[in-house]
């Protein structure tokens, strides 16, 4: 216990601000690419003329490959090479990733014109799954040793909450392109929706790769990274399985990733549903869904100094994230019964304002301290296997946010494939439903149902975590002791 009162972190860093701002943009090259894959379903459908079943065929053996290589890549890279003392043990993994990830961007939006998915469906179902595997091959292989990086590059309480300056606005402009870039390309082309579609991938893989380059300097080991990697403990490795075990046995883990699970469900609800919002309940065009959202946005960029700010003045991380949540709840709720436009933005602004408190601390500050709690209790430094579980794990309950939008749907009578309220209404009533229930069940998914889910998060949180301040300065105790 003594070791835990008396252990006193630094309130400096050897890093320089583009150090913490090279490493951010990172986020931007990764948030790119993700926005630009949820294209993918309708470019070879609509597009290629891919069967919808092959289609989802496809998509589903991805989601299967998907799952299993992060948690297998992070065991096989999760040691150290030949080229590891002098280049680093993740900094080499990124630089030979990243080039064949932007690549297979531009590739899975490039399906060859002699290829037509309905008259050669064999052809364009395996250039699907093939782009579809490099793609995320070489995103696993860039995205797991980037996390690990910034949890060994900034260490300190202090290192973590200033790169949460950095990290926290930027994961906002990666939010907003990822929203505006992709749609503006996709009719470059007139007449051609294949050569619009393939510039759009080329254009956005040209982004995404100089972001990916301006992240390398802050992606760099240097010789006191690495030569932790070479502490006897360090250098000591458990099997796959072992891991995984230990993993799962972790109640710090467990709720943290329960806590995930809650707010990333609300998350996606909550933008998710702000297009039946736009197009069913208010009946404005789509660029009022980007305004709402925006302000929502600019709502957190607002709080984030603020927040900053709050969690160093507590020092308490969990009790941070607790009243954020609860913040955050707070402004949920009200989405459910707006009146009107000016309504709706407004409370989108508030939340925002609430947001950022989560948004800043999820990520950046208490997610390492997670990662460094199982690794202490296993006294093994294998983090990158951890951060692969954690994406396992996220695969497996991916879905639930559709299911749930699909099930309020069903039950409230939404008739699907009509895309405006006229159209709508006309079905509803033909059917012999209720426009009002309708609308009532899309309300309930902006804000009420949303706000319970997270509700739920914060109070597991609350009540179950038990990652405490004394014990996460433990922890940075023991990890220094390891050599960790």
């Amino acid at each position: 216990m003594s070791e835990t009162i008396n252990f006193t972190e630094s309130l400096e860093t050897r890093h320089s601000r583009w150090t913490f701002l090279s490493n951010a943009f990172g986020l931007l090259c990764s948030t790119l690419i993700g926005a630009v894959q949820g294209f993918t379903i309708f470019y070879y459908e609509a597009v290629v003329g891919l069967d919808a079943i092959l289609v989802a065929i496809a998509m589903t053996i991805f989601l299967i490959y998907n799952g299993a290589n992060d948690p297998i890549f992070g065991f096989l890279i999760d040691r150290n090479f030949r080229f590891t003392k002098r280049w680093g043990r993740r900094f080499p993994w990124i630089v030979v990733g990243i080039i064949p990830w932007v690549i297979s961007v531009y590739l899975l939006f490039s399906v060859p014109s002699t290829i037509d998915g309905s008259t050669n469906p064999g052809a364009a179902f395996g250039w699907l799954l093939l782009t579809l595997v490099l793609l995320d091959t070489f995103g696993t292989l860039v995205n797991i040793n980037y996390k690990a990086v910034q949890m060994e590059k900034f260490r300190s309480e202090y290192e973590r909450r200033r790169f949460t300056k950095y990290y926290a606005p930027l994961d906002i402009l990666a939010i907003v392109l990822g929203m505006l870039l992709p749609p503006l390309f996709t009719d470059m082309i007139p007449g051609d929706p294949r050569a619009s579609y393939s510039m759009m991938g080329a254009i956005i893989a040209v982004i995404a790769l100089f972001f990916g380059i301006l992240s390398l300097p802050g992606n760099r080991e240097d010789k006191i990274m690495i030569d932790k990697y070479y502490s006897p403990d360090s250098v000591k490795r458990m099997n796959f399985f072992r891991v995984f075990k230990e993993a799962i046995k972790s109640r710090t883990f467990m709720v943290w990733f329960i806590f995930g699970m809650f707010n990333g469900i609300y998350v996606s609800l909550v933008v998710t549903n702000m297009i039946y919002i736009t197009t069913f309940v208010l009946q404005v065009g789509g660029d009022m869904f980007l305004v709402i959202l925006g302000l929502n946005l600019i709502g957190s960029l607002i709080s984030i100094p603020l927040w900053v700010r709050f969690i160093r003045k507590i020092n308490n991380n969990k009790k941070a994230l607790v009243v954020a949540g609860f913040l955050s709840c707070a402004a949920l709720f009200p989405l459910t019964f707006f009146q009107g436009l000016i309504d709706i933005m407004i409370m989108a602004l508030v939340l925002g304002l609430a947001q950022g408190g989560v948004n800043s601390y999820v990520y950046t500050i208490i997610g390492p301290s997670v990662t460094e709690d199982v690794i202490v209790k296993m006294g093994k430094n294998q983090k990158a296997i951890l951060f692969g579980i954690s994406a396992l794990l996220g695969r497996l309950v991916a879905s639930i946010d559709e299911f749930v939008i699909a099930f309020v749907h069903d039950t409230t009578g939404f008739i699907a494939g009509n895309d405006t309220y006229a159209d709508m209404l006309a079905a509803v009533t033909l059917a012999g439903g209720d426009i009002n229930l309708v609308l009532i069940g899309i309300r309930l998914l902006q804000g009420v149902i949303p706000g319970l889910f997270l509700l739920v998060g914060v109070l597991i949180i609350w009540k179950f975590f038990p990652l405490t301040q004394e014990r996460l300065l433990s922890n940075k105790a023991k990890m220094q002791e390891l050599g960790f």
